[in-house]
């Protein structure tokens, strides 16, 4: 299969962005797998190899510590002159509103929006510079619906989508365009481990946020879409 281009893809190992690591290899791109889990991402991985017969690179790192991001990321630079595609995909949820500690509130804004600004600081200079390129935050429907108990978590995502609309309409005069995509209750290990409320087959699926991305990538040059915001039918207020 020929390279259509290079996709970075944080929180590769598991999720939301394990499905779309795997969906952008079938669909003919190099992706870069970044997450904490060496074991996920190394059979991450060889399937693509398996399957698509593509080279991953993967880098195993917590993106909440900057100074090993911007060493990952700057070796990415040297690698490829391009870089095509960044899906921010990594999260922290947390319960509660005021019921987490200071430190704790801290620690998920680290990595629901500091790490993704950090990513961000570093790639879209690239992006500029190549005047073009697509990069989607995943944010949350929690991101634009303020929820009763769902606070900490929320101001995070929020944040993630005041600064992915910034980018959206700083960065379309180079044709770099930005999307947040904001699912509710999506079928993954972080959703059951939040205490879900619905069955897996209620939910959103990972390959939902696959085909949304493909169906911005597919627009005319023209077309910008600043968010998608995908609900559960059961869950619609």
């Amino acid at each position: 299969m020929s390279v259509k281009g290079l996709a970075i893809v944080v929180g590769a190992s598991r999720g939301i962005g394990e499905c779309v690591a795997l969906g952008l290899a079938n669909d003919g791109y190099q992706p870069i797998l970044i997450a904490r889990n060496m074991d996920k991402l190394m059979k991450i991985s060889d399937e693509i190899k398996m399957k698509n017969n593509i080279d991953s690179r993967i880098f195993s790192i917590d993106v909440s510590d900057q100074k090993k991001t911007v060493e990952v990321v700057n070796e990415i630079k040297k690698m490829n002159k391009k870089i095509d595609i960044l899906v921010n995909a990594s999260a922290l949820f947390l319960d509660g509103t005021l019921d987490q500690s200071v430190d704790d509130f801290r620690k998920i804004l680290d990595m629901n929006v500091i790490a993704q600004y950090g990513i961000l600081k570093q790639i879209i200079p690239v992006m500029k510079e190549q005047k073009s390129g697509y990069v989607f935050n995943i944010a949350s429907r929690a991101g634009k619906y303020g929820f009763p108990d769902g606070g900490a978590y929320g101001a995070s995502k929020f944040a993630l989508v005041g600064l992915s609309e910034s980018l959206y309409r700083e960065l379309a005069p180079n044709n770099v365009k930005v999307t947040t995509l904001c699912p509710g209750w999506v079928n993954t290990q972080m959703a059951k481990e939040a205490k879900t409320p619905y069955k897996e087959e209620e939910m959103i699926q990972p390959e939902d946020l696959l085909s949304a991305i493909r169906f911005v990538m597919c627009l005319s040059r023209n077309a910008c879409i600043k968010e998608i915001v995908l609900e559960c039918s059961k869950s619609i207020l």
